[in-house]
């Protein structure tokens, strides 16, 4: 009798381990998912002769932050998107996240450029969809 007291005991112990691993595992990749860690941003560009109009939509901490956004040339062609910022002092807000629209030009090649992006000196990725502006 003692030794299928032994063996059930054994056996909880090591399915307690292995359910704990599973769950630390498969809570961070659920974490990931829903904090949107990994997910890119879309980002259209407008293309123009010489000129790029790139708008978007990016989401902010809370209802209270205002969002800009400048480019800045790392190479010839690469840019980066660096978007900042900052808290409304006077008003009340809630602590829940909030889209916020943003548009920026820039001036280089219509062609091979490439781009990055920073969000309060974080790193994401984004998506770049190229459309041809029309002029009619």
């Amino acid at each position: 009798m003692g030794a299928i007291i032994s063996r059930m005991l054994w056996f909880f112990v090591v399915a307690s381990a292995v359910a704990y691993a599973v769950y630390l595992v498969a809570g961070t990749m659920v974490h990931a998912q829903e904090s949107r860690e990994n997910q890119a941003v879309i980002i259209r560009d407008e293309l123009g002769p010489g000129v790029h109009h790139l708008s978007g939509m990016i989401v902010v901490p809370s209802s209270c932050d205002q969002l800009s956004v400048r480019t800045e040339e790392i190479t010839d062609y690469t840019y980066e998107l660096i978007f900042r910022t900052w808290r409304e002092p006077s008003v009340d807000c809630t602590n829940e996240e909030v889209p916020r629209y943003f548009r920026t030009i820039l001036i280089a090649p219509a062609t091979g450029v490439t781009f990055t992006a920073s969000f309060d000196a974080t790193g994401f990725p984004v998506i770049v969809v190229p459309i041809i502006a029309s002029r009619t």
